[in-house]
């Protein structure tokens, strides 16, 4: 009996073989987040302008630029406090209960671990303000609140690109606002040129918000700290208040925060720790004031 040969339904060619281990490069560049954002977000940029030079761009190509640019936007936060925690006591403090791959720490230097060590995600509002929070910022200054609801919908936005190819899902559709998307359900993402840099820029507003917040957060912190004993870690510098004393330290952070490479980039690292200094004037008046009193022999 001659066997029968059915054709498939559809031809499959033979699997290839995928070498991840060639996937990758090593880089030993190292720029602020806020440096490294604003690059990847050119780099895309250049990427949309090259693509559509003859015409809009197309509903495939508008998803992936929306997903590169909210990848830019999750690697600035993760490795903005992955570094942080190499040189902030109280980061380190606060994310010591953090769980990090031993095997991968012990073979990359600590300025690269950001991507391999800092694995949550930053997709979404209430993620953002978890991590936030992780580090201390539980109260969110008001210019990054009312920044929020747009970024929460760029993120719902790119839920629609990365798990429908860019069509628009009832759960979506809610998130984003039901009264005004209903009849958009099921249609495909097809922003313009022009849609696509207001969206560009909206993140860039939002990261820069962020990192000048962030910083000034965290060194802020600093003044009233060393005056806290209730901390796990023995405090081991102080501020002096002198430019000349205080600049290697102060460096430290300013190196992590500063935009050195875009336009206008930020100010110069003595006229940042100027600032610094004359904000939190009157609260190490105060400590010292208190200290004073409290050297005083009792009546």
């Amino acid at each position: 009996m001659t066997a029968i040969t059915i054709r498939p339904l559809v031809e499959v060619q033979p699997l290839p073989t995928i070498d991840t281990t060639r996937l990758f490069m090593l880089s030993d560049e190292v720029w602020s987040p806020i440096d490294k954002f604003m690059a990847n977000t050119n780099a895309i940029n250049v990427i949309l302008a090259g693509a559509t030079a003859n015409g809009d761009p197309t509903p495939e190509l508008c998803s992936i630029v929306v997903l590169g640019y909210l990848s830019a936007v999750e690697t600035y936060f993760r490795t903005l406090l992955s570094r942080l925690a190499h040189i902030d006591d109280l980061t380190t403090e606060a994310l010591g209960q953090k769980q990090l791959l031993f095997s991968v720490a012990m073979k990359r230097p600590r300025e690269s671990l950001a991507e391999a060590l800092y694995e949550d995600s930053f997709a979404s509002v209430k993620e953002l303000k978890a991590r936030l929070a992780e580090i201390g910022m539980k109260q969110l200054p008001g210019e990054i609140e009312a920044a929020l609801g747009t970024y929460e919908s760029i993120c719902h936005v790119r839920h629609c690109c990365v798990h429908r190819f860019g069509y628009l899902g009832n759960k979506n559709a809610h998130d984003l606002g039901m009264s005004k998307h209903h009849h958009l359900i099921g249609g495909i993402f097809s922003p313009s040129s022009d849609d696509l840099a207001n969206i560009a820029d909206a993140l860039q507003v939002f990261v820069k918000t962020c990192n000048n917040h962030v910083f000034r957060f965290v060194t802020d912190r600093t003044v009233t700290a060393q005056e806290d004993p209730s901390h796990e870690f023995e405090w081991s510098w102080r501020w002096f208040w002198e430019y000349r004393k205080d600049k290697k330290r102060f460096k430290t952070y300013y190196d992590l925060f500063a935009l050195v490479r875009g336009h206008p980039s930020s100010v110069s690292l003595k006229e940042a720790y100027s600032h610094f200094k004359d904000v939190n004037a009157a609260k190490v008046a105060a400590m010292a004031a208190r200290r004073a009193t409290a050297m005083q022999p009792g009546e």
